[in-house]
């Protein structure tokens, strides 16, 4: 289990990092904060409910995972089993849209327009991540099932929809 941890804890290391590229360039220049007015105003609250929406995915996602993902006796971080419903079953990547939004809310909360136009480069980071290093990972740990369940399901979705489906599906699993 060690090494299994060990050999997943660069993903970690990698949002960490894309996230810090995401905010040094507003850093750098000091633009923190700079949005003033009503725009300022319009941009920290468009940040604040971007946040909490980021987070709330991330967080059932995660949840989702927790409870349906895991084969009995299984332990450590990484599922062994494909999760297709509730909140998977509107997307993949619920977990990696939260984790690319969270930085985009974040610089419109600060109202840096650097920072803002930075952000784009999170959102690229998770958008790479996935295609090159989540979909190749769970095609060769799920095969044809995963390869169907592309075809059917986006890997990013901003339906509300989405979470309303896997917050309904988390009560149901919490009412087990």
């Amino acid at each position: 289990m060690v090494i299994h941890l060990t050999k997943g804890l660069w993903k970690f290391a990698y949002w960490l990092i894309a996230w810090t590229l995401v905010f040094l360039p507003g850093a750098v220049t000091g633009d923190i904060g700079s949005i003033g007015g009503a725009l300022g105003v319009f941009l920290r609250v468009l940040g604040a409910l971007t946040v909490m929406g980021a987070l709330i995915i991330h967080i059932i996602a995660g949840r989702t995972l927790k409870r349906l993902g895991h084969s009995r006796g299984q332990g450590g971080i990484w599922p062994d089993r494909l999760v297709t419903v509730g909140i998977y079953s509107c997307m993949r990547h619920p977990q990696h849209l939260g984790l690319a939004l969270i930085p985009l809310g974040l610089t419109a909360l600060l109202a840096s327009p650097t920072a803002l136009i930075s952000s784009g480069w999170g959102i690229l980071a998770a958008s790479l991540f996935v295609l090159a290093i989540e979909e190749p990972e769970c095609l060769e740990k799920f095969g044809t099932a995963y390869h169907e369940y592309m075809n059917r399901t986006p890997a990013f979705s901003l339906e509300p929809s989405c979470v309303v489906i896997g917050l309904k599906r988390l009560k149901m699993i919490n009412n087990r």
